[in-house]
């Protein structure tokens, strides 16, 4: 009898525990995803692999400096996982000192520190052979942290040999070599048309190792892509939880024959009761105010949401510009990539789609000249996919001007965008405050 083996892939979780709410429904958080994952392994032997951007990004960031994301990310019972550029969010040092808390592999065979490039992984049916590999463009991303000054490696070794690696690997007994790789498709939301992937830089990429391995797992770009590359099945799901990516392979000759990769849906579960939940809890009670109607961002479209949080932070700090945005918070199936829905709006909300800050609200001043042009200060403001910025007051045609926006990854991007260092000074209040003050004096409230 054939010998049969389940592959489940996920990626870029972002640290999503809480099953907040989505412009479609609800987000199954850390719960339903891990429920799931062991209901899937009653069918027989079944292997989880993650493709990175895990830990960070989701409320236990902020409220817990980065490492309850690690202890939370353990509970979840994946079997390997490949460092993202979130996993570097507070550092290399960080990264390592943490990385035991998994209590699986964490690959990174090109990311330039310490991390192993493969793991021959014991099931059932056998060993199987995983090769992880991170982006190789990490140091592009070093503004996407609640720490933007952190050392990031400078930039990934690109001359990781992954055919010899596949080669070593089956040389010590994998049945099968999967590339676990922290990249995957482009895409983009065609009017009238939905979601339409475009794999065309992944290919690309893929060309050379393809063949190399038996199957590929991607992730990343927060897109969605079942198919193939020179015959050989490629899994990107639905990020953030939202999907497993499933393929299953028999083995029963020389090489393992594929059924075909689809996804698998994920349903909340209810709150996350794993590691960090009493904090996310109180995230969760805490109610800011009531909206009459919901608030979205959709990808490369308007983004009434973000000039939202733009306004609340203007009012209360009391700034003559306040630049904000607001990014991926659900996969988009819709199209929308972050959503307060009508109703309730909770400060975990606010946690899910402004991430890479500690949310004080921190203010500096800046020539008018420079101010009028930056990108930032432009709307709409054309974005790639999934963050929208956007901006509340007006930009004086001369002298200074005083910008707010919230600390960390805001402040960093917005210095890039004006070419020069900025005296930042806390404003002594924080975006929730913010929120729950223009929730309480606007008509987008609901009483």
């Amino acid at each position: 009898m054939a010998d049969r083996l389940r592959l489940l892939t996920t990626h870029d979780f972002f640290g999503s525990f809480a099953p907040v709410p989505t412009s479609f429904g609800t987000l199954p958080g850390g719960e339903g995803l891990r429920s799931r994952a062991r209901a899937l392994r009653k069918g027989g032997p079944t292997l989880w692999i993650d493709t990175g951007d895990l830990t960070q990004g989701g409320p236990l960031t902020p409220l817990t400096s980065g490492e309850g994301g690690f202890a939370a990310a353990a509970e979840l019972g994946m079997d390997v996982t490949v460092v993202g550029n979130h996993e570097l969010d507070f550092g290399t040092d960080f990264l390592l000192r943490n990385a035991p808390a998994l209590k699986c592999p964490l690959l990174g065979g090109n990311a330039g520190i310490d991390l192993p490039a493969t793991a021959l992984l014991s099931t059932a049916i056998g060993p199987i052979g995983v090769i992880g590999l991170t982006h190789d463009a990490l140091a592009s991303m070093s503004a996407w942290s609640l720490t933007p000054d952190r050392v990031m490696p400078i930039r990934p070794d690109p001359a990781v040999d992954v055919a010899a690696l596949a080669a070593d690997l089956r040389r010590d007994g994998a049945r099968a070599v999967v590339l676990a790789l922290h990249d995957g498709v482009d895409w983009q939301i065609a009017p009238g048309r939905g979601y339409r992937p475009e794999p065309a830089r992944l290919f690309d990429k893929l060309r050379a190792w393809a063949r190399s391995v038996d199957v590929i797992a991607a992730g990343h770009t927060l897109g969605r892509f079942f198919g193939a590359i020179e015959g050989t099945p490629v899994l990107q799901p639905w990020p953030l939880g939202a999907e497993f990516g499933c393929i299953d392979l028999t083995f029963g000759g020389s090489q393992p024959a594929f059924g075909a990769p689809h996804g698998i849906g994920i349903e909340p579960a209810g709150p996350w009761t794993g590691h960090g939940a009493e904090r996310i809890d109180a995230a969760a009670d805490d109610v800011l105010g009531r909206l009459a109607a919901p608030l979205v961002a959709l990808s490369g479209g308007p983004a009434p949401l973000a000039c939202f949080i733009a306004s609340a932070i203007r009012r209360l700090a009391g700034a003559e510009v306040a630049i904000a945005y607001v990014t991926y918070a659900q996969p988009p199936v819709d199209g929308v990539f972050a959503a307060l829905p009508e109703g309730a709006v909770t400060r975990l909300q606010l946690l899910e789609i402004v991430p890479y800050s500690d949310h004080r609200i921190v203010a500096a001043e800046i020539a008018a000249e420079t101010a009028s042009r930056m990108p930032l200060l432009r709307e709409p403001l054309p974005q790639k996919r999934s963050t929208a910025w956007r901006r509340d007051g007006t930009v004086p045609s001369s002298g200074r001007v005083t910008i707010a926006t919230t600390a960390g990854a805001a402040a960093a991007v917005i210095e890039c965008q004006a070419g020069e260092r900025l005296a930042w000074h806390d404003t002594g209040t924080r975006l929730d405050r913010a929120v729950r003050h223009l929730l309480s004096h606007t008509a987008q409230a609901s009483r």
